[in-house]
């Protein structure tokens, strides 16, 4: 008992179908699993960057920002703290030494921005640092942006 000719074209017509399905199917799920992972990467260094801020921040006292993309203020131990951005990375200097990167060149860090609010004298207000970013990451050539506010408050009296 032999196959026809025609049997054997709808059969590779059937599977042909299938491959192609399944490939296109195990493609996409290939470039979603490279968007979340540069998602998940841009976020969690930038997590770091932030958390590593805001540690200082909630120590910190006599906040100054120079600039727009600037924060200076002095820590615990009455060192300057410098942070800014610079080359689309987020810097910072402890006591006059050498910027030294928070972020990873994997991420961009298009925009950052520090307001600081209750920071005169006598207005009664606790000293809070407003951040706002703009990041981006890649995904193969795709680029993913991402905006983050977070306000950081001062636990030190201003004097």
């Amino acid at each position: 008992m032999g196959f026809t000719m025609i049997e054997m074209l709808v059969a590779s017509a059937i599977f042909l179908t299938v491959i192609s399905i399944t490939t296109a199917t195990f493609l996409i799920n290939i470039r979603t699993q490279r968007y979340l992972l540069a998602s998940i990467n841009g976020t969690e260094n930038i997590s770091y960057a932030l958390e590593v801020m805001g540690r200082e921040i909630r120590m910190g006292k006599n906040f100054f920002s120079p600039s727009d993309d600037s924060l200076s203020f002095l820590n615990t131990k009455n060192q300057a703290i410098i942070y800014r951005l610079n080359n689309e990375q987020i810097e910072r200097s402890i006591a006059g030494q050498p910027f030294r990167s928070l972020t990873s060149p994997d991420v961009r860090v298009i925009n950052l921005r520090f307001l600081i609010r209750g920071d005169k004298r006598d207005d009664g207000e606790q000293v809070r640092v407003i951040v706002l970013l703009k990041i981006a990451s890649y995904a193969g050539i795709r680029q993913l942006e991402t905006n983050l506010e977070t306000t950081l408050s001062s636990r030190q009296p201003e004097t």
